[in-house]
């Protein structure tokens, strides 16, 4: 499959966009296909990519670029604040579908997958209109990586760690006067303050002016969930953060630091998994956290807190969302195919080595796999050679389809596993790859198959998948019949 992302993000208004998009690319690279991000951003989104394949694109106000790269994507995946509907519907034109990650009904979307990992998104408003499907609730909402398996939480009798976090800008400059009120309340407890953007110039200042206090600068999804884990409270803004408080059952006083987190916070509350809402600009903000940092010195109540954040967020949302797309992809034709990786080495080389298999091909020796694990690399990584592996939507293999390309054609080969064969899949395979193969390669004209006079299924699933009978030739002391695809 080919996914496209597309997201945005800025110094100035956060990364949380691409740290949602990056647990999905990473559901799909856990599955083996590999997304692509396209990032309408500054330089800084780099380091919150973790390694993934990205381009940065000003897509808002240049689409055509991005039309380029994401053109004939099964699924084009769109998290935005600033895209407006036109943008949207453009985009839909040129991929199978559109997902749009959405948190608060923004626009009028047109005909889609919408995903809106929300607490009790379920009973936002949408219109259940022909042509959308909706993906709603917390149970679907993406987030990091290591949050996804989170081990059973200890709730220790005394509050012995205390976590300060409020984003990565601290917009409302509360981490301070927080780390102030703690101290008075908590004098014996270790104070743990994490800013997500501060110079390290400014971190070293406050450790001078606070020596008592543990402070904490650009901490990666693992340290983050490593320090809840630890914490016995954790205070906070009312955003993302908190279904990742919520999935590690951390107790947790959280206050709105932004009109977005409003709704977030009150469905926290009902839930249970916080005590009630504070806001920032109540003028009696800090006595309500205060009170709260009391409540919690009851380990009955803490207990009861992380009990009901765990019933609402079990960290497979991302998992969830890439399963429901792949198992779309597969409604009609019962596969779907992406490109082989490395890991895919002792697959192909199992099936490459069945006997009937090898008795149709070209050279009909058995593979050695020392030679076949230099091939395997060698074609991989070759920009003139599309490799491509079906899968069931249970990620059973299925079979490869595979393209060797010489200037302006390509010669395609293909073999199915012996428990999908005789299921008429071998005629829709060749189908999808070749044109997967022409969307990809556009100086490609034609595709050439060599068939094997007596491979009748082969022979048949050709021909059904549009080639023509193209003559015959010798190849290796042996007749091949050829079939050709033209674009």
């Amino acid at each position: 499959m080919k996914i496209s992302i597309i997201t945005e993000g800025f110094q100035n208004t956060g990364y949380g966009h691409i740290t949602r998009c990056l647990s999905l690319y990473q559901a799909f690279e856990e599955r083996r296909i590999i997304p692509r991000f396209y990032i309408n951003g500054d330089d800084k989104c780099a380091s919150y990519l973790n390694g993934a394949r990205f381009e940065i694109i000003d897509w808002l106000n240049h689409p055509a670029q991005l039309i380029k790269k994401i053109i004939n994507s099964d699924f084009a995946i769109i998290d935005s604040y600033l895209a407006g509907r036109e943008f949207y519907e453009k985009i839909s034109n040129f991929c199978e579908r559109l997902l749009i990650i959405d948190d608060n009904l923004r626009i009028d979307y047109p005909e889609s997958i919408i995903l809106n990992g929300t607490i009790n998104a379920e009973n936002f408003p949408y219109q259940k209109k022909t042509g959308y499907e909706f993906l709603l609730g917390s149970e679907y909402i993406p987030i990091r990586k290591p949050f996804w398996d989170s081990a059973q939480r200890k709730y220790n009798k005394e509050i012995k760690n205390i976590l300060i976090t409020f984003g990565g800008q601290d917009v409302r400059n509360l981490t301070i006067p927080v780390v102030k009120l703690v101290g008075e309340i908590y004098p014996e407890a270790v104070i743990h303050a994490v800013f997500g953007n501060k110079e390290n110039g400014e971190i070293e200042k406050l450790k001078e002016l606070y020596k008592d206090v543990k402070f904490y600068n650009l901490l990666n999804a693992q340290q983050i969930k490593e320090l809840m884990l630890t914490a016995d409270v954790v205070i906070t803004a009312a955003g993302q953060t908190l279904y990742e408080l919520a999935v590690t059952g951390t107790p947790s006083v959280a206050v709105v630091v932004a009109d977005n987190q409003k709704n977030n916070i009150l469905e926290w509350s009902k839930s249970g998994f916080l005590i009630e809402p504070i806001f920032y600009n109540e003028i009696n903000c800090m006595k309500k956290i205060a009170e709260q940092l009391q409540k919690f010195k009851s380990i009955g109540l803490r207990k009861k807190c992380g009990s009901a954040g765990r019933k609402k967020v079990d960290g497979q949302g991302s998992r969830r969302v890439v399963s429901y797309l792949i198992e779309r992809k597969c409604a009609v034709d019962k596969f779907y195919l992406r490109k082989a990786v490395s890991e895919d080495s002792e697959i192909v080389y199992e099936l490459s080595n069945d006997p009937s298999v090898r008795s149709q091909s070209i050279n009909k020796k058995p593979i050695e796999w020392d030679e076949h694990t230099i091939w395997f690399d060698g074609k991989i990584n070759d920009n003139n050679y599309l490799f491509l592996l079906a899968f069931d939507r249970e990620d059973n293999f299925i079979g490869q389809i595979r393209f060797e390309i010489k200037n302006n054609s390509a010669v395609v080969s293909i073999s199915l596993t012996e428990k999908f064969r005789g299921k008429g899949l071998s005629k829709k395979i060749i189908k999808e790859g070749s044109r997967r193969l022409f969307n990809e390669y556009q100086n490609v004209g034609s595709i050439t198959a060599y068939i094997l006079p007596h491979n009748s299924a082969s022979l048949r699933a050709f021909e059904a998948a549009g080639y023509k009978p193209d003559g015959e030739e010798l190849i290796n002391n042996e007749l091949f019949k050829k079939f050709l695809l033209e674009r």
